[in-house]
């Protein structure tokens, strides 16, 4: 990796459920019409066979998904031409502290050293029915469908192309379910796809404060 991670929140169905409620409060009233993005910054970034550090007395939890990976500079692509743009797909695991609201995605909880394990880019464009899973400790505790994401792939290059300049090196992510899966001191985590090489990462307590 050696760009620019953006990540999105609210493009899995089941985040759009929980949130039903919310959305019609107050001072939005209604729910997002445009992707509510976010950065992984470079500190986040570790590859696989990496530890993910832990921060003492928090609660960690693993965000398995898709990275979408940039092979040519994107301004104003539109969704028929986006695939043109994409270099491939890597695993990625998009690790964050809880969060009580998705319209401003903390720092604090997105931000934190190694909170972005990025696997090996294959080159394929058959992601649009690609179950994601997640082992702790060699057992399955997670399993999501890419069909399940409220915007492609496509779409998402498309929508942050309109205002983001994009360059080789740079990785969007795809999204997340609600439910995610609490990590402990020594798991390991696996994010499997088929036709992916696996992200594998132990956890372990980070230096210093949190």
């Amino acid at each position: 990796m050696k760009g620019t991670v953006f990540a999105v929140a609210l493009n899995h169905r089941s985040q759009i459920n929980f949130w039903h409620e919310a959305f019609n409060e107050a001072p939005y009233k209604k729910p997002p019409k445009t992707p509510i993005w976010f950065i992984k910054p470079r500190n986040t970034l570790i590859h696989s066979g990496d530890v993910i550090p832990y921060p003492v007395g928090e609660t960690v939890q693993s965000g398995a998904t898709l990275a979408l990976l940039i092979g040519k500079t994107a301004r104003k692509v539109s969704v028929q031409d986006a695939e043109q743009y994409i270099a491939g797909y890597a695993l990625a695991n998009e690790v964050s502290l809880p969060e009580a609201s998705f319209y401003r995605p903390a720092i604090k909880a997105k931000c934190r050293d190694g909170f972005c394990p990025i696997g090996q880019m294959i080159k394929t464009n058959a992601v649009k029915s690609l179950d994601i899973v997640t082992e702790i400790n060699g057992q399955e505790v997670d399993c999501w469908s890419t069909q399940d994401l409220v915007r492609s792939a496509t779409e998402l290059l498309s929508a942050l192309s309109e205002f983001a300049t994009l360059k080789e090196g740079d990785a969007i992510l795809l999204g997340t379910p609600h439910q995610r899966v609490t990590l402990h001191p020594a798991d390991k985590v696996t994010v499997k796809a088929k036709g992916f090489p696996d992200l594998e990462n132990r956890v372990g307590l980070a230096g210093g404060q949190a």
